[in-house]
């Protein structure tokens, strides 16, 4: 596995070599690519103005990347990882290392093009016109679906592979509602599609978090987790995304790109 690291701006070399030990590490555990870019950015200003003008240069219209940790995609053919040192630095370990396996699962299962790359179907167009939704929602609505799939997807290789405590750790994290979520909800809640997309955005958090649900020595850990992260939302949306959430895993099989249009239809069907 030939894994290039490109640093950009003032990076600390010793969280380059970190970094570099843990990504080499889970390779030697997961079914390595070939080649694999790592790139290191060293603050979130800088990345979020790097992801802007590469999305204007491929006309990538998805929003949202710029707010993670880390991200994966294959944009330019490999499977690269992107992360914010300011945004990572200063973490505890076990959430550093969740962050970081989780992007290496991702370039195993989701390494190539086409795994970004995606048109909506003819019935999810008329799902929409019948809705009232354009193509500019249905497609946030797919990217929102496509991540959380993808989410799932990689979370259930790493615990396969025996990562179960620093994922648990990534899992908490995401699953904590901060008060931007919550004044983002009071401002959706009164506007159709606001409120749909708002919705269809918690499957992240809900579909990474289920393969650690199956689990009998962190379930009630995680659980705890989603319950807190809904307590803001009424009881009935709360419910009803939960079922959703276990509808769409339980409906997951091994081809991607069917699971993400599954998914993507429960929700225009249920939200």
């Amino acid at each position: 596995m030939d894994l290039r690291v490109i640093s950009v701006g003032s990076v600390p070399s010793g969280l380059i070599e970190k970094l570099r030990g843990e990504i080499e590490g889970c390779y030697r555990r997961l079914s390595a690519p070939g080649t694999v870019e790592l790139r290191l950015i060293d603050t979130a200003e800088r990345l979020a103005d790097l992801l802007a003008r590469e999305k204007a240069e491929l006309g990538i219209a998805t929003s949202g990347d710029e707010e993670f940790l880390a991200t994966h995609d294959a944009w330019r053919g490999m499977p690269r990882i992107t992360v914010c040192a300011e945004r990572i630095m200063g973490l505890p370990e076990l959430l550093r290392q969740g962050i970081i396996r989780h992007e290496v699962a991702h370039t195993v299962l989701h390494g190539s093009l086409e795994y970004y790359v995606f048109s909506l179907p003819q019935d999810v167009l008329a799902m929409g016109r019948a809705r009232g939704i354009g193509v500019p929602i249905l497609q946030q609505l797919f990217y929102y679906v496509s991540v959380a799939v993808k989410d799932y997807e990689a979370t259930k290789l790493l615990v396969e592979h025996g990562y179960e405590e620093c994922q648990v750790a990534l899992a908490l994290h995401q699953l904590e509602a901060t008060e931007e979520d919550k004044l983002a909800w009071r401002m959706a809640i009164r506007h159709p599609q606001a409120r749909l997309v708002y919705l269809a955005a918690q499957l992240k958090p809900l579909l990474f978090a289920c393969p650690l649900l199956e689990l009998p020595t962190t379930t009630q850990r995680v659980k705890q987790g989603v319950e807190e992260m809904l307590g803001h939302l009424p009881p009935e949306e709360s419910e009803r995304l939960l079922k959703l959430a276990e509808q769409v895993a339980s409906h997951l099989g091994d081809d991607t790109h069917r699971n993400m249009e599954m998914a993507l239809r429960l929700v225009l069907e249920t939200l």
